[in-house]
């Protein structure tokens, strides 16, 4: 039986975390080998209004509440304002990845989902340029319960981890930043943290904003009863749900990407404003035959807001990329995990795209 969209979510994004971290994420048949009975959807997104200048958009995933800020800044008409007619692609499971589907020219613009799914497509000889990230941060980490709670990387010694394989090198990388010893027991579970509280180990990868609500839903309290302690915590940092187009393409259509951009800043601004609407958006129209659960989109919008938030946002404004930032820590934590070669960040990443969109101020 195939599991819920909320464990579809669990599984891409650890998943994908796994395969970041071994430098796999490259192509669609590597994301269908997780898939089992499941399929990508081809719903999701209502018909993109008649007029304007058509752009389309590959989603890295199934159209629920993780893409909030375009779902508010179609449905209120801000891509309209703009002149754009936008059609959403939507990802999924056995659906080719988003840098695939731009490779091949079934998109204008891509929404990879982790940082390392774009270096890869670079190392494959794409020419892509990355202008704006989604999340500020992964919500990956791992999730550990009050009897022994896992909140530095010295607490991950001789500690057993229950994960999805190809979880490892991250757990490994996490170490060896930190200067301690690498030694500890893995065991491979499924994408549901019951084996945890079930106490055969002492701590679970996860995705911040997705099994601690499973936590939550049977009376746990974080802080308290459970814990959750991120990638970023642990010095792991990456940019995630990247924004990115093929240097040609972006050089020739400059205008349109900065009115998407200005339009979808403004969605996510309002997400973060009140993160029920999307959550309704998403269970209501843009996913609604996913059969999604609106309390649980609801709190996923809510755990998700803080990750597309940081100092730099705060500043400049959301979806804005630091380049020192990931030529530093970002790329020592995959240089840690193994993963080469990592690209000139000055030929890949183009900040002025969001510097004409907001013009010397932190919103728009």
């Amino acid at each position: 039986m195939p599991d819920s969209p909320a464990a579809w979510s669990r599984r891409r994004l650890l998943y994908t975390a796994g395969l970041a971290g071994l430098g796999l994420v490259a192509g669609p048949s590597l994301l269908a080998a997780c898939g089992g009975a499941e399929s990508g959807s081809d719903s999701g997104t209502a018909a993109p209004p008649a007029g304007g200048t058509h752009l389309r958009v590959a989603l890295g995933w199934i159209t629920n509440v993780e893409f909030a800020g375009f779902w508010i800044a179609q449905d209120r008409g801000y891509y309209q304002q703009e002149g754009l007619q936008v059609e959403f692609l939507p990802g999924g499971p056995n659906a080719p990845t988003s840098t695939a589907t731009l490779a091949s020219g079934g998109a204008d613009i891509g929404i990879p989902v982790a940082l390392q799914e774009f270096i890869s497509a670079v190392n494959s000889g794409n020419d892509f340029v990355v202008y704006a990230s989604q999340f500020q941060n992964t919500p990956a980490g791992f999730l550990s319960l009050a009897k022994k709670p896992v909140r530095t990387a010295a607490d991950l010694v001789d500690a057993t981890v229950l994960g999805q394989q190809g979880v490892q090198p991250y757990v490994e990388a996490a170490m060896k930043l930190a200067k301690v010893p690498v030694r500890y027991k893995f065991i491979p579970v499924g994408y549901d943290p019951s084996p945890l509280l079930d106490g055969q180990g002492d701590v679970y990868t996860c995705f911040a904003t997705n099994q601690p609500i499973t936590l939550e839903q049977r009376g746990l309290k974080s802080g308290t009863d459970f814990f959750v302690t991120t990638y970023e915590q642990l010095g792991l940092a990456q940019y995630t749900s990247l924004l990115c187009s093929s240097r040609s393409w972006l050089a020739a259509n400059r205008a349109t990407v900065v009115k998407f951009m200005r339009a979808s800043i403004r969605g996510w601004q309002d997400n973060a404003a009140d993160p029920s609407v999307a959550a309704k958006l998403a269970v209501d129209k843009y996913g609604a035959d996913l059969g999604l659960d609106l309390a649980q989109q609801t709190r996923e919008n809510q755990l998700q807001i803080g990750f597309t938030q940081s100092p730099t946002t705060q500043s400049s404004g959301l979806m804005r990329i630091d380049p020192k930032r990931l030529s530093g820590p970002m790329y020592s934590a995959f240089a840690a995990a193994g993963v080469s070669p990592l690209p000139d960040v000055a030929k890949v990443v183009d900040t002025t795209v969001l510097d004409e969109v907001f013009q010397g101020k932190a919103t728009v």
